[in-house]
């Protein structure tokens, strides 16, 4: 007989099974979708996935999904952000997380201090392939409202970033 996963809790469970729910009963679910593909990521990964919930990954069907696509933080302000001296070592590795792509929070189209792009619901605007928060040094000036994605990002084993972040030796930029 397999091993079971073991227990989740029941909060866990009934937010899920509601989630499951929202987004069956929902014709423009993509937040709501993006919550729970998250939770049940979470549960694979833990190994705590049971197989009865293995069903809820099939109501989330990508062709009904709406454009638009919302980071899934609750508090952007209460993400803990690694500790990395970021001013330091923006010379060496050019603010190459400002690149990348960054989806906002719900919360941050509400408080309408992090620009965003319409034509691409609601992402971080660019422009040349870079944030439009960056100055001329590299730092962020929309630092203390920064998106979630931004907060939680940590560069050390980002092989886009670093070849080896401790002895500071950047990736080719390609």
């Amino acid at each position: 007989m397999p091993d079971e996963p073991p227990p989740i809790p029941d909060d866990l469970v009934a937010e899920l099974t509601a989630l499951a729910e929202t987004v069956a009963a929902r014709g423009d679910h993509a937040d709501v979708a993006a919550r729970l593909e998250w939770l049940i990521d979470t549960l694979i990964l833990r190994g705590q996935l049971p197989a009865s919930f293995k069903k809820l990954a099939a109501k989330v069907k990508p062709g009904e999904r709406s454009v638009v696509r919302l980071a899934t933080f609750r508090d952007k302000y209460a993400v803990a952000s690694p500790d990395i001296d970021c001013a330091a070592r923006i010379p060496l590795c050019g603010a190459r997380c400002c690149s990348f792509e960054v989806t906002l929070s719900a919360q941050d189209v509400v408080e309408r201090r992090v620009p965003f792009d319409v034509m691409r619901p609601y992402a971080l605007p660019r422009d040349n392939g870079r944030c439009v928060c960056m100055d001329e040094t590299g730092a962020c000036t929309i630092y203390e409202h920064r998106p979630g994605a931004c907060r939680a990002y940590d560069c050390r084993h980002d092989a886009r970033v670093w070849l080896d972040f401790e002895a500071r030796i950047p990736a080719p930029r390609g």
